[in-house]
């Protein structure tokens, strides 16, 4: 008996299916990777023990943290092993910036830079409230606010302690609560209370260091505790909303996002955008047992629930990182879930201190205290 061949163009049509279903299954496995479905482990979990307790002041500064142990300021890397220190005494505060830490101590200011070596110390003959340091410039803010007929002065100094600008009739009577820099560290913005008005007010003023008053706004009765940059952007965070302000200090009335029983607990800049995340309020006020986030960024406003009670959570590397007793979980925003990660701590997790730049959180267990590598 003669073979029946095949219809002409059978091949075609089977091949052509055979494409669509490869190409079908490799978008599928796109959306599960997208959606966090694949999220494998890329680096082992491990700690190390540091030498710093967590009742000290400790401060993530890049890939390493600083920790003041009443005496002097010491920097350690994410391996536990002493970088530098320096002496400053008892009763000193300190502010990591990116490349400059600023120690104060009474009315004696001190500069740092990345090494550890002293690029300023000596005594500005006035108290100092607090300092911040940045990129280029650093601000301390002193003098004495604690009557009608004190001044409170805003100065900005070079790293080498050259004075760059000074500003203080924004500032009388007013409480100076917070003060940074933004856009490339050449501008500074600060915020600050009116003590003797009617109702409480705070006023966010802007400046471009050695050059002018940029501008400022009235952010009225609500409490703001945070001002994060990003794309031309000043993220102003307030207990109430989240509103976006330009250098100038001209509100963007389209971009305010209600963010009441909310409170920001880490952000970072990506692709120019704030990624921004939060916690609800009655949750970390005294003993933190975060159940859920929320996170914005960009145009996404997306709430997070955890697969257990945590104490802290933070941001790297477009993934959210939350930390139980036991735990590590991870999720990339668009996922549907957390993976889970054990942590390699001999005792209970307590508190979450930050993240260094290399990917490291600093973990508290007690007093004890360990930088987790995280996958």
């Amino acid at each position: 008996m003669q073979r029946r061949s095949g219809m002409p163009g059978e091949g075609t049509s089977r091949r052509g299916l055979i494409i669509v279903i490869v190409i079908l299954a490799l978008l599928a496995m796109g959306v599960m990777y997208f959606m966090g479905l694949f999220n494998r482990v890329v680096r082992n979990v491990r700690a190390v023990k540091l030498r710093c307790i967590s009742t000290q002041n400790i401060q993530p500064f890049g890939d390493s943290l600083l920790y003041y142990d009443g005496d002097s300021l010491i920097c350690l890397s994410s391996n536990g092993n002493e970088r530098w220190n320096y002496m400053v005494g008892s009763g000193a505060s300190f502010n990591a910036g990116n490349s400059y830490v600023v120690i104060w101590r009474g009315s004696q200011l001190s500069i740092l830079n990345k090494n550890g070596r002293s690029t300023y110390d000596n005594n500005i003959g006035e108290t100092i409230q607090f300092a911040r340091a940045g990129e280029k410039y650093i601000a301390v803010v002193h003098g004495d606010d604690s009557t009608s007929e004190g001044v409170t002065t805003v100065t900005f100094y070079n790293p080498e302690g050259e004075k760059q600008d000074t500003e203080s009739s924004a500032y009388q009577d007013m409480l100076v609560l917070d003060a940074g820099f933004f856009a490339d560290g050449d501008y500074a913005w600060t915020t600050a209370l009116d003590l003797y008005g009617t109702v409480p007010s705070t006023t966010l003023n802007t400046y471009r260091v050695n050059s002018m008053n940029t501008g400022s706004a009235d952010l009225g009765e609500t409490i703001t505790y945070d001002v994060i940059y990003a794309g031309n952007t000043l993220n102003v965070v307030s207990t109430r909303q989240l509103r976006r302000y330009d250098y100038n200090g001209t509100l963007d009335n389209s971009q305010t996002v209600l963010v009441y029983g909310w409170k920001l607990i880490d952000s970072m800049v990506i692709d120019n955008r704030a990624m921004m995340l939060f916690a609800p309020t009655r949750q970390i006020n005294d003993i933190i047992n975060i159940t859920e986030l929320r996170c914005l960024y960009a145009n996404q406003d997306k709430r997070l629930t955890l697969p257990g009670e945590c104490v802290g959570a933070g941001i790297y590397s477009r993934r959210i990182y939350a930390f139980s007793e036991d735990s590590l979980y991870r999720a990339d925003l668009n996922a549907s879930r957390f993976t889970a990660v054990s942590l390699p701590l001999p005792s209970a997790v307590t508190g979450y201190i930050g993240m260094l730049s290399d990917g490291t959180a600093i973990l508290a267990s007690g007093l004890d205290v360990y930088a987790v590598t995280i996958p």
